[in-house]
């Protein structure tokens, strides 16, 4: 399995059992915000961060959690194909959901397809703009652009909203470090 396929399996990963509907509307996702901003490491942070995941992964409808589940699946065994599919279908059924927006931009970028990526990215930070994910997603799709300065300002934006990002920090420091010493 790539390296890029094991980061998205490794990221669906963190789906948990909640005992109540949620999505990006969640009352729980403001203090959780404020709780990963001011945490004071990244171990602090990671079981704070995979709160917010959890709850970003279920919607309101058992049929597109269903979906989503499914999706995962797909992408998961390298059907990527499939689990666009997947994905296009829970944001036509349910098109305020955000998570299945960053689902469908993490796929088609995983495809190759960074247009498409980034207009799915516009859709999940319309609907969560703390949507640190996709906020480094668009960061990384800004790399394969070669567009560096755009790239680095996301990656900077990821971090203002979850400081222990660990691929967001390493990130920005490669590309800092590039900038500087002109290797891009």
């Amino acid at each position: 399995m790539n390296t890029q396929l094991a980061s998205f399996v490794f990221l669906f990963a963190l789906i948990t059992t909640h005992s109540s509907f949620a999505d990006q509307t969640s009352t729980d996702l403001d203090k959780l915000f404020n709780d990963l901003k001011t945490a004071q490491n990244s171990e602090a942070a990671q079981p704070i961060a995979q709160q917010i995941w959890s709850i970003w992964l279920e919607s309101e409808d058992q049929t597109i959690d269903d979906l989503m589940e499914q999706g995962l699946n797909e992408v998961g065994n390298g059907n990527l194909s499939r689990g666009r599919d997947i994905f296009e279908e829970i944001t036509e059924r349910s098109p305020k959901f955000a998570e299945g927006w960053n689902k469908l931009a993490t796929v088609n970028y995983m495809m190759g397809d960074i247009e498409a990526s980034l207009k799915n990215i516009d859709e999940t930070l319309k609907l969560e703009p703390r949507h640190f994910g996709s906020i480094s997603g668009r960061g990384l799709c800004y790399l394969k652009q070669r567009r560096w300065q755009s790239a680095l300002i996301e990656f900077k934006a990821a971090l203002d909203v979850h400081p222990w990002m660990l691929d967001a920090r390493r990130n920005l420091e490669l590309l800092e470090d590039n900038l500087k010493n002109h290797f891009i």
